[in-house]
C-alpha cells in the first residue's frame, strides 16, 4: 500500500508510515481538540514536501483562518511564502455546499497541483441537508468523485462533546475510509489533549489512546505515553 507521510510528530509512527495515500479520513472531535491545527499542519508538511495542499474552510473567512494558524503554529515561519507561492491555499466557496467544494477542489488540483485537502468541516455541510438519508447519500457521492482526483483528504468533524465517553458514532463514521479521534480530557483541574486512531481501512494501526499537545513549532504526539 502507497502512503504519504503526514509529517506530523509521531503520528506517521502511529500510522505504520503514514496516511493511505488518496483516501479519505475524518478528524473528529468536540471544540477545542485541534482539528483544524492538525488539519492545516497536514497541509504544511505537504507543502514542504512538495505536495501542494488546499484549506476548504466552509465557516471561518479564508483570512482569519489564516491568522489565527500563523498565531497556532507562530514558529513556522514560511506559512507566508508558501502561500505566495500556491503551495499551501486556503479558500472558501461562495455556498455551503459539497457540488462547490468539489469543483473548487478540482480546480485546486489541475490550476496548482494539489495533492492534500482540507474540508473544514463536515458539520457545517449537514446542517444544509434537511434529513440524514439525503446527507449520506451525496457524501458517498462526493468521495467516489474524489477518488478518481489522485488527492488524499481529511475532512473536519465536531462531535456534541469532547469527552471520550460521549462519543456518538455518525454518518461519517461509516462513510470515510479513516476515523482519527480527538479528546480534551479532564485531569483534576486541567485538560489533556489525547488521540486515537479509530479506524483506518486497508492497514493496521496503533490503536492506543496517546496524548498530544499543540505547540507553536507544531503538534507533537507522545507515542508510547499513558494519557494519566
Amino acid at each position: 500500500m502507497e502512503r504519504i507521510k503526514t509529517g506530523i510528530s509521531g503520528l506517521d509512527d502511529m500510522l505504520q508510515g503514514g496516511l493511505p495515500k488518496n483516501k479519505h479520513v475524518a478528524l473528529y472531535g468536540g471544540p477545542g481538540c485541534g482539528k483544524s491545527s492538525f488539519g492545516f499542519e497536514f497541509l504544511y508538511r505537504g507543502a514542504l514536501q512538495g505536495e501542494n495542499g488546499m484549506y476548504v474552510t466552509l465557516e471561518e473567512t479564508a483570512e482569519d483562518m489564516v491568522e489565527n494558524m500563523k498565531n497556532t503554529f507562530s514558529q513556522l515561519t514560511d506559512i507566508d511564502s508558501l502561500m505566495k507561492a500556491k503551495k499551501l491555499l486556503v479558500v472558501k466557496p461562495d455556498k455551503l455546499n459539497l457540488e462547490e467544494t468539489a469543483e473548487m477542489i478540482e480546480g485546486g488540483i489541475s490550476d496548482h497541483k494539489v495533492k492534500r485537502v482540507v474540508i473544514d468541516s463536515a458539520t457545517m455541510v449537514r446542517l444544509s441537508f434537511e434529513g440524514s438519508l439525503e446527507y449520506r447519500q451525496t457524501l458517498f457521492e462526493f468521495f467516489s468523485l474524489l477518488r478518481g482526483l489522485d488527492c488524499t483528504v481529511m475532512m473536519t468533524i465536531e462531535a456534541s462533546s469532547p469527552r471520550k465517553e460521549q462519543v456518538v458514532f455518525d454518518i461519517e463514521h461509516f462513510v470515510m475510509d479513516g476515523i482519527i479521534n480527538l479528546y480534551s480530557l479532564e485531569q483534576g483541574d486541567r485538560r489533556i489533549r489525547a488521540l486515537e486512531i479509530f479506524k483506518m481501512r486497508g492497514t493496521d494501526h496503533s490503536r492506543e489512546l496517546v496524548p498530544f499537545k499543540v505547540t507553536p513549532a507544531g503538534i507533537k504526539i507522545y507515542v508510547g505515553e499513558k494519557v494519566f
